[in-house]
């Protein structure tokens, strides 16, 4: 594991532990006894009683800052954490060597104790007293045992020393800022509300709307003409006819129906009585049969969340406050319902941030306010979109559009990778912000407008 995902993984369990405790009043299992930044997260709720009856808002501000303080912690330890691996895995070597291998590192392992530690943690010297008297390997294992403990809370104190020193500048960060924090946050929170196309779009994607009747299984009935018997008698063909007969079927037919690219216009002329058949030919028996297919819109269940935002410089001011308001609903959806969220950003190229982990969620802001400049790459956009639905994470999820849409529909070769996600589960929905002139209705599972 790298130390990045160690961090990572350090920061999703506080996360945890941050809502589990507003929810229960005790910090969950996951935070061990002597956990330093578990225990000081504790102590900020309890000296923060007014969260459980202000606006909601407040301990969103709180926990986002407060795991972005925690993140820069784990950082800051992470030097401290590789010296007590690589002190621990030395005192693991000399201890478990043998007898001939410990007296041949003696004086080092002599040197360092007495050079690192005070003798009220490591009483080397007495130990040396003991060797005299007692079995040699016995007061090793002793010494390599009182070694262990104090390593730990050597390794204790240096991080608790980290966490005092920059805690009090965090909170005095947090008295001066925290107020502008939720003035933004509440400004953002607003802009949501003014509008219900944003409403709606979190209602149907949060899987609150009722079942609509295009997201139902559809049964399709195919007909494959199976032409490998002959008539028992020749008969002359006088004629050629049209109807629905397919054991009849000229070869023509067939092969329309055999090509995928034109597959749709045998089965509108099979529908309409259009097929061209040969007539007062014999009948042939087994020369069709009726496969039943279950074409299943399986996109009831809540999975996960692509959005992409046109970053563009037509986007910049009021557009993209809508934009960003409408993200931040989807993202706290996404947190409350675990669901992973992936943001992309289009104008002159696609840039990516995967929010599976809340490592990244304080990356956002920054990630956002680099764009909004430039044209619009919609192409670029959409295939970043569709690239992202090939991990294994973000197959069959919601992808949301937020744009001007100005600029052309995709390529064919595009549509018809949609189209493909598209059966597998995806939904494509699309938000247009303005009164651009667009075609993406015709491509999208259902596009909203906000007219600014």
């Amino acid at each position: 594991m790298t130390n990045q995902e160690y961090i990572d993984n350090r920061l999703a369990t506080y996360n945890e532990a941050f809502d589990f405790y507003m929810d229960c009043g005790e910090m969950p299992k996951s935070i061990e006894k002597g956990d330093i930044l578990g225990a000081y997260l504790k102590s900020v709720i309890d000296s923060n009683p007014q969260l459980d009856s202000q606006d909601p808002l407040w301990m969103e501000v709180l926990k986002d800052d407060l795991l972005a303080f925690l993140s820069a912690m784990l950082s800051a330890f992470v030097p401290v954490e590789e010296a007590h691996k690589k002190e621990q895995a030395y005192i693991g070597r000399y201890k478990n060597a043998d007898l001939d291998k410990q007296r041949e590192l003696w004086p080092s392992v002599y040197e360092y104790v007495s050079k690192n530690y005070e003798p009220t943690d490591v009483n080397i010297a007495g130990y040396v007293e003991q060797f005299k008297e007692n079995n040699v390997q016995d007061v090793i294992d002793a010494l390599c045992e009182d070694w262990m403990k104090a390593s730990d809370s050597r390794k204790d104190a240096r991080e608790k020393k980290i966490l005092e020193k920059n805690a009090q500048s965090w909170e005095r960060h947090i008295k001066e800022w925290g107020l502008s924090d939720y003035k933004r946050r509440k400004k953002i929170d607003n802009t949501y509300h003014r509008y219900p196309a944003l409403q709606e779009i979190v209602k149907i994607i949060g899987r609150e709307q009722p079942q609509r009747k295009d997201e139902k299984d559809d049964i399709i009935y195919k007909y494959i003409p199976i032409l490998l018997s002959t008539p028992s008698k020749t008969v002359e063909i006088e004629q050629i006819s049209i109807g629905d007969d397919v054991a009849h079927m000229m070869p023509i037919e067939t092969a329309i129906l055999s090509d995928q690219e034109i597959e749709t216009l045998f089965y509108k002329k099979f529908a309409g009585k259009q097929l061209q058949i040969f007539a007062n030919r014999p009948p042939l028996k087994s020369q069709d049969k009726q496969v039943q297919q279950h074409h299943t819109k399986p996109r009831l269940e809540m999975g996960p969340i692509i959005v992409s935002i046109d970053t563009s410089g037509s986007m910049t001011g009021k557009p993209e406050e809508v934009a960003h308001s409408l993200l931040i609903q989807l993202l706290r959806l996404a947190k409350k319902k675990k669901r992973k969220c992936f943001v992309i950003t289009f104008s002159v190229r696609s840039r990516a941030l995967e929010l599976t982990n809340p490592a990244n969620w304080r990356k956002l802001n920054k990630f956002l306010e680099e764009g909004f400049s430039g044209g619009t790459d919609g192409e670029e956009m959409l295939n970043s979109a569709l690239d992202a639905l090939q991990k294994k994470d973000f197959c069959m999820a919601d992808v949301l559009i937020i744009s001007d849409f100005q600029f052309s529909i995709p390529m064919p070769t595009t549509r018809a990778r949609m189209r493909t996600e598209h059966d597998k589960g995806t939904r494509f929905y699309g938000l247009q912000i303005g009164s651009w002139y667009h075609k993406y209705n015709s491509i999208l599972d259902k596009m909203w407008t906000v007219k600014i």
